[in-house]
């Protein structure tokens, strides 16, 4: 495995052309696709010439001569609506406001004082668009607004940009989502998770059957995901164990571009391509699989023009010295919450395979390559994971994650707050004295030692308690408050 920098990864992710197939939609699901081909309108808008205004079609050479001093009386008209056809005979329309008639539905002679030019107040056949003539180019993102458009245009379906993602996991051990694991084995999560991610940018997705630690049956996996799909995605088998066959099954059908980034986590990713269409192989790992997702995988859609999940680019403070090897890229899952006026974040525990970690985290810290920490206080780059709107009503705890944490969590979640944990290996109070979080769930009678007097403390009844500062007077802390005292 030769590894390379994870920005040198990403420009080779940047650089695969893209693939597209396409298909065609309803309407009514078009919303966001892009159009593979121009559409046209099928007749002309409006079809006829029609009145733009309530009042009188008229002959506008009738009322030449009209005048406030001379009035002209007319015989020959329609009483018209908005909308209405103009019969042929006609060639403008006076508004009702500048008619003088009986008031009736249908008035035998109107009275007129100033005269009208032909076509005035009349919109003439194809004015919106003429048949044959083009709505949207091939290219085109189709908007929401853009549908009643097409759909009053006569087009009821359109032809789209289309892309499938093949996934396809690999491993002996792996059994159905649903069955009890017994020693050795592990439930294939990561294809399910990966499947509702891809689905979030309205990509066709096809998840195959698990394949075993087996070179062929890999490279006949590959072989069939090639020759349905646009992109391929591998499951577990990327690293250099004696049973990862994935690099040597892509390198038997096509060329491998990369294999191995300095990044942590998602260090084994790699990138190859067979008959021309991508073939990325991810970790095993949960939150390595994420994390290739989200750099990567996303990356390369985004690109190709298909839109995901909101990814809001922010920074945060540093709640805890977050370490990393200066040789890589670190993306860290962290908790993120408003505390005290600012946005702070507190790491999670530095594991790949603690799926939980991602359950906990609500964004991820980008340490660059070249830096060694990012020291408490220092700012850092964070990318969310949910709408930033949601920091205000988030509610940051340290300290360890004990049942009496849970019932707190049940408790805020039912008044509409998210309660988030940072490193649950932490039993720092420091965490309190820096204004890091908001509380930390600590073992009952744990030495506070100078912050004794200086803080509250709320029993969780299982041994454990919460702990705040006294003069933590946000809006997170007085609901915490609200909700610890009531466990």
């Amino acid at each position: 495995m030769n590894k390379i920098p994870f920005e040198e990864a990403l420009s080779h992710i940047r650089n695969v052309a893209p693939v597209y197939a396409s298909r065609t939609v309803s309407l009514q699901d078009a919303a966001g696709c892009i159009l593979t081909e121009p559409v046209y309108a099928n007749y002309n808008v409006p079809p006829a010439p029609v009145s733009a205004m309530d009042g009188f079609a008229v002959k506008a050479a009738s009322t030449l001569g009209a005048s406030d001093t001379t009035p002209l009386k007319l015989t020959d008209f329609d009483r018209v609506n908005t909308g209405n056809v103009v019969r042929p005979q006609f060639d403008a329309v006076i508004m009702v406001e500048d008619v003088e008639f009986d008031g009736s539905d249908a008035p035998l002679e109107i009275t007129i004082r100033a005269p009208i030019n032909a076509g005035r107040n009349v919109r003439a056949a194809g004015e919106d668009i003429e048949e044959g003539r083009m709505v949207l180019p091939a290219g085109a993102r189709i908007r929401p607004f853009d549908i009643g458009a097409l759909a009053g245009y006569g087009i009821t379906e359109v032809p789209v940009r289309s892309v499938s993602i093949g996934i396809i996991a690999t491993g002996s051990e792996l059994i159905a989502p649903g069955e009890v694991p017994k020693p050795g084995q592990v439930v294939e999560s990561n294809s399910v998770m990966t499947e509702a991610y891809l689905r979030q940018f309205g990509v066709d997705v096809i998840r195959y059957p698990p394949v075993a630690d087996n070179r062929a049956l890999i490279r006949e996996a590959i072989e069939k995901a090639v020759a349905e799909n646009e992109i391929v995605l591998l499951s577990a088998g990327s690293s250099m164990g004696s049973k990862d066959f994935t690099a040597s099954a892509i390198s038997d059908l096509g060329d491998i571009v990369f294999h191995g980034v300095f990044m942590k986590p998602a260090k084994p990713t790699m990138l190859g391509i067979v008959q021309g269409k991508p073939v990325i192989g991810m970790p095993g790992f949960p939150l390595s699989a994420q994390t290739a997702q989200r750099l990567f995988v996303r990356e390369l859609l985004e690109l190709w023009g298909f839109s995901g999940p909101a990814h809001e680019t922010i920074s945060v403070v540093a709640g805890e010295t977050v370490g990393s090897d200066d040789f890589l890229d670190e993306f860290r899952f962290a908790a993120a919450a408003e505390v005290a006026g600012r946005i702070v974040a507190l790491p999670q525990i530095r594991s790949s395979s603690m799926q939980m970690n991602g359950i906990r985290a609500n964004c991820y810290l980008h340490i660059p390559r070249g830096v060694s920490e990012a020291k408490a206080g220092d700012a850092v780059s964070a990318v969310l994971n949910v709408p930033y709107a949601e920091l205000s009503r988030t509610i940051l705890l340290g300290g360890a994650y004990t049942a009496g944490a849970e019932a707190l969590l049940v408790k805020a979640a039912s008044a509409g707050w998210s309660i988030r944990f940072g490193d649950i290996s932490s039993t720092n109070p420091a965490l309190l004295l820096d204004n890091a979080c908001h509380g930390m769930c600590l073992p009952q009678g744990f030495d506070l030692g100078n912050l004794a007097g200086e803080v509250e403390c709320f029993a969780l009844g299982d041994g454990t308690m919460l702990v705040m500062r006294c003069d933590m007077g946000d809006v997170q802390a007085a609901a915490l408050r609200s909700f610890a005292g009531g466990v």
